[in-house]
């Protein structure tokens, strides 16, 4: 006759390792903190691996500190950048992209620095576009130029760079894009703009859309290898027919 099995005394764990214990159908894990003058040295690989962790996780908070989180977007409207009623638009003829070659700022800031540096009576352009630095990623900010549907001071000073001035809408980017690429997000704007501009001034088309590198006499790679042009003239018009605007 087989020997009938005993349950395990009261305390007993089969071969559970130290500190855990079976209670019913569960198993319970206590754990025991240990002075870190008795806990094991870390070895070479681990503690790098623990150095680059505390470093990410420093990094990322820093970036979201400095990074303006970007507010949920809807499709830009007419009437978020229309002029006063009042003010009769100017036959623009161009759109002109251009970025700060800064890590961040805003309108006010590049307004400052125009006037303090140029002497120039405001900031030079229409539009800003901010990249979450600063300014919220993705926001677009008409400058008084456009509201008083005032001529630009972006494009230059030589005679054949006047009408760009005159009759083009500068739009300046936030960023350097000639060492980054564009945020999809303002990229996205940028196209929703140029789209809503092509549709409301019969005067501007797809085609003069331009950067500042493409105004003649300027040597600059102005607005940076970043923003693919053609690519963004494809876009507009893909936005243009999606919306059954008027395509140009």
């Amino acid at each position: 006759m087989m020997p009938t099995p005993q349950p395990p005394p009261p305390g007993h764990h089969g071969d559970l390792p130290a500190g855990v214990q079976r209670t019913g159908r569960q198993t319970t894990l206590r754990l025991t903190a240990v002075p870190a003058a008795e806990a094991p040295p870390l070895d070479g690989p681990t503690r790098l691996m623990a150095i680059a962790a505390v470093l990410a996780l420093v990094g990322f908070l820093g970036l979201g500190i400095t990074r303006s989180p970007a507010p949920p977007q809807q499709p830009l409207t007419w009437s978020a950048i229309a002029p006063p009623a009042s003010t009769a638009i100017h036959p623009w003829r161009f759109i002109v992209l251009h970025h700060s070659a800064s890590r961040g700022g805003d309108a006010q800031v590049i307004d400052r620095d125009h006037v303090a540096q140029n002497g120039w009576d405001g900031i030079g352009y229409h539009f800003v576009l901010g990249n979450g630095v600063d300014m919220p990623l993705g926001r677009i900010e008409a400058t008084f130029r456009w509201r008083q549907q005032s001529h630009g001071a972006h494009a230059g000073a030589l005679p054949l760079q006047k009408q760009f001035n005159t009759d083009g809408i500068g739009v300046c980017l936030i960023g350097n894009y000639e060492k980054q690429a564009i945020d999809p997000l303002v990229e996205r704007r940028l196209v929703e703009l140029c789209a809503r501009l092509i549709d409301r001034v019969p005067t501007l088309s797809v085609g003069r859309i331009i950067g500042h590198r493409d105004v003649p006499g300027k040597s600059t790679a102005c607005p940076g290898r970043g923003i693919d042009l053609e690519r963004i003239r494809y876009l507009v018009r893909q936005e243009l027919m999606a919306r059954g605007m008027t395509v140009r």
